[in-house]
């Protein structure tokens, strides 16, 4: 695989990840829903999850790794970056570094992977595309 094909196959990671970078760099941002306790967590779980999809797949599509392996890579940066957000938002004014925010990152990353694993490894699951 060339260069430029590994580059576009990790480019909505990248994407995805600088979005999270940019939004953890704002002060504040708008409640989506203010009434709800700790819903940020559910908003940590979804975005981790979707960028532990892209990983998973940037890996699968750059790499020969096993799905067990890939998806193990995956996780692993997923939670990774999900803890350097964490650091990076407590340089951030009004905002802070919260052990249970990376929790929320890495268990929406875990099981998004986990369930595209499954999905990837059904039976005759390439005769089904």
């Amino acid at each position: 695989m060339t260069a430029q094909r590994k580059l576009l196959a990790w480019l909505p990671a990248i994407l995805w990840a600088a979005t999270l970078f940019f939004l953890s760099a704002q002060s504040s941002l708008p409640a989506i829903a203010p009434t709800v306790p700790n819903f940020d967590k559910v908003e940590h779980f979804g975005a981790y999850g979707l960028l532990g999809i892209l990983v998973f797949d940037a890996v699968r599509r750059s790499t020969m790794l096993a799905l067990p392996k890939a998806a193990l890579v995956a996780i692993l940066i997923t939670s990774a970056y999900g803890a350097s957000d964490e650091f990076h938002q407590s340089f951030v004014p009004n905002r802070s570094c919260d052990v249970w925010d990376w929790t929320a990152d890495t268990f929406g990353g875990i099981l998004s992977v986990a369930v595209y694993a499954a999905y990837e490894s059904r039976p005759n699951q390439k005769a089904n595309r």
